[in-house]
C-alpha cells in the first residue's frame, strides 16, 4: 500500500553481517532485502521492531480517510503528534486483515527481513471524523472503533518505487528464495508490486541504503490463491492448518504446492531451503505465540495458529529429512 510507505519505521541500527546486498549506481546507495540482526531465539515477537514506549498514545485525531487498496483506513495523528495509518478490521470471517497483518509483520521481522511497525489497538475513538465512505460502517458517530493495526508513519523516509518480489536484484540468493518459502509459510497470496516499496535511508554513521520491504501483510493465514470456486482468504484458522504446504524434493529443489505470483508452484534449492530452516528452527513455540498474542487474537487463535505454523515448519523438515538433506 503507497499510503504506507513513509510508515515504514526501519531500525537504523547496523548489525555486524548484513548479507543480500548489491551496490546501486543510484547515488552509491546500497541495496538491502534481509540483515542478520542477531540471535533469533532472543527475539521479543510480542513488540517486534517495535516496543512498548512507541505504541500509539490517544487521544486520537482524524487527519483523513485513506482510500487506497481495499480494507477501510483513516489517517490520524496521537497525543504525542505521532501520525499513523490506521487499518480497520470487517466483521465478515475471510477479510480481517489486522490481526493477520500484525502477526505475520512480527514472524517476518524474526527472520531478518524489513517490516512496518505496527501495533494492535483492542478499541478507542477518533476526535474529529467527518465524511467517511469505506470506513463509515466500522467506525461510529462520535469516531468510537474497535480493533485496528495502527501503523507508525516515520518522517524522512525516502521512498524509491515498488519491486517485484521474484524479479529484482537478489535472484539466486538464499536470502530471497527464504522470503520466497516464508510467504508461502504465513500463506501470504497478495505479494503484488504495489504491496511492497524500496526505502532509502540515510545511515548513524553516514551513507545511504535502498531497503526492500513488503508494505502491506494482512493477507495471510488462510486459503491460498487457486482452487476451482474458491477464493483466497485471510485469518481463517481451518483453511490455514489444513491445507499442504509443500510437495517434496525433485532435481535437488524443494517444491512448494502453491506459487508464489504466478501459476507455477514455488520451487527453491535445497541449499537455501536448509537456509531458511536453520532459521525458523530457532524460533520458539512460545515466540511464535507472542506474535499472535500482539496481534489481538483470542486464546484458541493463538494455541491454533501457532501450532499450525510449528507443523509447517515441520513440514518442510520432514521434507527435506526424507531425501537424506
Amino acid at each position: 500500500m503507497k499510503s504506507a510507505i513513509l510508515s515504514l519505521a526501519l531500525c537504523l541500527v547496523v548489525a555486524p553481517l548484513t548479507t543480500a546486498r548489491s551496490s546501486s549506481s543510484n547515488n552509491n546507495a546500497d541495496k538491502v532485502l534481509w540483515r542478520d540482526s542477531g540471535p533469533v531465539a532472543k527475539k521479543d515477537l510480542y513488540w517486534g521492531r517495535g516496543s512498548a514506549d512507541r505504541v500509539p498514545k490517544p487521544p486520537f485525531t482524524f487527519v483523513q480517510e485513506n482510500l487506497s487498496g481495499s480494507k477501510p483506513k483513516l489517517d490520524v495523528t496521537d497525543a504525542a503528534g505521532v501520525a499513523w495509518s490506521v487499518k480497520l478490521s470487517l466483521p465478515k470471517p475471510g477479510v480481517n486483515e489486522v490481526h493477520a497483518e500484525i502477526a505475520a509483520t512480527r514472524l517476518v521481522w524474526a527472520f531478518g527481513y524489513f517490516v512496518d511497525e505496527n501495533y494492535f489497538v483492542p478499541s478507542g475513538r477518533i476526535e474529529g471524523v467527518h465524511d467517511l465512505k469505506r470506513a463509515a460502517p466500522v467506525v461510529g458517530p462520535d469516531g468510537s472503533f474497535t480493533s485496528a493495526r495502527f501503523e507508525r508513519r516515520e518522517k524522512g523516509m525516502e521512498s524509491r518505487g515498488e519491486w517485484n518480489i521474484e524479479d529484482n536484484p537478489f535472484k539466486g540468493t538464499p536470502e530471497l528464495a527464504g522470503l520466497h518459502a516464508l510467504m508461502l509459510l504465513l500463506a501470504s497470496w497478495d505479494n503484488m508490486p504495489y504491496n511492497t516499496a524500496i526505502v532509502r535511508v540515510t545511515l548513524p554513521g553516514g551513507g545511504e541504503e535502498d531497503r526492500y520491504v513488503l508494505t502491506d501483510l494482512g493477507a495471510t493465514f488462510g486459503r491460498m490463491r487457486g482452487g476451482l470456486g474458491k477464493e483466497p482468504n485471510r485469518w481463517v484458522l481451518d483453511e490455514y492448518r489444513e491445507n499442504r504446504l509443500v510437495s517434496g524434493v525433485t532435481m535437488n529443489k524443494l517444491a512448494f504446492r502453491a506459487p508464489l505470483l504466478g501459476k507455477d508452484p514455488l520451487a527453491i534449492p535445497v541449499s537455501h531451503a536448509r537456509w531458511f530452516l536453520e532459521i525458523a528452527a530457532q524460533l520458539s513455540d512460545d515466540q511464535i505465540r507472542k506474535a499472535f498474542e500482539a496481534s489481538g487474537a483470542n486464546a484458541s487463535e493463538v494455541e491454533g495458529f501457532t501450532a499450525a505454523v510449528r507443523s509447517r515448519i515441520q513440514e518442510i523438515k520432514d521434507k527435506l529429512s526424507t531425501k537424506g538433506y
